[in-house]
């Protein structure tokens, strides 16, 4: 995985790896942080296979999942980045960010995303990046507006209504 950090004032973003397997199996543990994302909590295991998909996404591709840190502890403040998504016709790539709940309401997750999203146009290569959020997410939904996504329709997805946002490329 040969990616530069990602840098903001308060915020360094590195490659997802199984290195940080004991923050991320906490952070996917947490039963508020996961309440919108699919399939919900995941136990150490689960977390590790994850940690493995985006690990060799970022190998074959160039692009992934990032680690979110706090660029003066180090201490991990959430993922974020692409990552395949198979559930939605023509759709490739999925965008999101998972904060954990210790670092809600600080704009973590808008300031990190912009420079994700940023990057990921140098390494991905299609012309529009997709989102899917829960109808009752409506932090993430704000999150994404801010960053330019726009809703173009509502999906079910796996049993349930989600919405579906998408950013197209710029000139």
């Amino acid at each position: 995985m040969s990616a530069p950090a990602l840098r903001t004032e308060r915020l360094v973003m590195l490659p997802l790896s199984t290195a940080d397997l004991d923050e991320v199996a906490t952070l996917h543990a947490d039963e508020a942080v996961m309440e919108y994302v699919d399939g919900g909590t995941r136990n150490r295991d689960q977390t590790k296979s994850a940690l493995a998909a985006t690990e060799r996404c970022w190998k074959s591709e160039g692009w992934g999942l990032w680690a979110i840190r706090d660029a003066t502890t180090g201490g991990l403040v959430g993922e974020g980045g692409l990552q395949h998504i198979t559930d939605l016709d023509g759709a490739e790539v999925d965008f999101g960010i998972t904060i954990a709940k210790r670092h809600w309401d600080k704009g973590y997750a808008t300031e990190a995303g912009h420079v994700i999203l940023l990057d990921a146009w140098d390494r991905y290569t299609g012309n529009l990046i997709h989102a899917v959020t829960h109808p009752a997410n409506t932090a993430s939904a704000a999150v994404l507006r801010k960053l330019g996504f726009r809703r173009v329709d509502d999906r079910d997805i796996r049993g349930s209504t989600q919405f579906l946002w998408e950013v197209p490329r710029l000139a």
